[in-house]
């Protein structure tokens, strides 16, 4: 067998990108067979302008076939954090344990040490605690463990007086919950920002040392108020007496699956916690979802296992564990291959 990698161009309606994102897929039917998330090359190719990104694509094939036996995708930041990659890699199941995944990798960590960058920092998820063949693999080509994600998932719709019952209905003159549907207003961007800055450090990262984010109105406003395929829902508390937005979380649905609503960041600022204000927020998020797009089945969301607080919470409101998250780091500056 002689394997080739070569790198390709993503692109809407494009039969080589759609083969590309079909290992992709198939790789993870093969672990979480007919759970397995699914996203499409709309949403793939949206996404890496909109959060600084520049991703490349790369495919293994055979000699003499155009029909990718893995598939791969290096993200090199360009705001923030850019010495620190990410890698989305995926074999098919019908060409694992052959060699063309480590094949596959160092290709893609050379790529990524010529553009400059000294790490990846990246996860791999499976339904079993003790890891699948992805531990192994990331294990045996020098990656290290950093944290363990657990991820829940709440099915839907949850009854609105079962919402009601757990709601803490914060004081009034205090703190007052406000909800968006797709999109943010613009009043809300210089504090979201702040928000977004603070979450980039706050949110457990292991021994992984990052930066903070440089979050501004405008990077806020390209996320979250520009056209894009991924629709979104968003609260968020106000602190009445100075007016400024002190907690905030998200739900995102992606057409890919829109039977799949994310629940990705949530953040009280310290000095606002104690109040049960991130409980608040998500209750009002959920109930905004439910409204909006009722053929949402589910609602799934990853935490670290450390961080017991925000995953009582999620389990206060009915999420319940399935599966686990390795999130891996590799130092990519010694010599190729270790």
């Amino acid at each position: 067998m002689s394997l080739q990698v070569k790198e390709i161009e993503l692109a809407v309606a494009d039969p080589a990108s759609e083969a590309w994102l079909e290992v992709h897929h198939a790789a993870n039917r093969g672990v979480w067979g007919p759970a397995a998330e699914r996203t499409s090359i709309e949403e793939v190719v949206d996404v890496a302008a909109r959060r600084h990104e520049v991703r490349r694509a790369f495919v293994v094939t055979e000699d003499g076939s155009d029909l990718p036996l893995a598939a791969a995708q290096t993200i090199r930041r360009t705001r923030d954090n850019v010495g620190t990659a990410g890698l989305w890699l995926s074999v098919h199941p019908d060409h694992q344990r052959r060699g063309v995944g480590s094949a596959l990798l160092a290709h893609c960590e050379q790529v990524l040490r010529d553009d400059g960058c000294d790490g990846i920092h990246e996860h791999s998820g499976a339904p079993v605690e003790n890891g699948d063949a992805a531990t192994g693999f990331a294990l045996a080509n020098g990656y290290r463990q950093t944290l363990l994600d657990l991820r829940q998932d709440l099915p839907l719709p949850v009854d609105d007086a079962a919402l009601t019952a757990l709601d803490p209905r914060p004081d009034p003159a205090a703190y007052v919950i406000e909800t968006s549907v797709d999109g943010l207003p613009e009043e809300w961007l210089e504090d979201r920002a702040l928000l977004a800055r603070r979450m980039s450090t706050d949110a457990p990262s292991g021994d992984i040392e990052l930066d903070e984010e440089d979050w501004d109105a405008e990077r806020v406003r390209q996320v979250w108020n520009t056209p894009s395929p991924i629709w979104g829902v968003e609260s968020v508390a106000r602190h009445v007496p100075t007016g400024r937005l002190v907690a905030f979380t998200d739900i995102v649905v992606r057409p890919g699956q829109p039977d799949l609503a994310v629940q990705s960041d949530t953040l009280v600022l310290r000095e606002h916690r104690g109040q049960a204000l991130g409980l608040a927020v998500k209750l009002a998020n959920l109930r905004a979802l439910q409204r909006e797009r009722p053929d949402a089945a589910t609602v799934r969301t990853w935490n670290a296992d450390t961080n017991t607080h925000m995953v009582a919470i999620n389990e206060r409101m009915g999420f319940v564990v399935t599966g686990w998250t390795r999130e891996w780091a590799k130092d990519l500056r010694g010599a190729p291959g270790r």
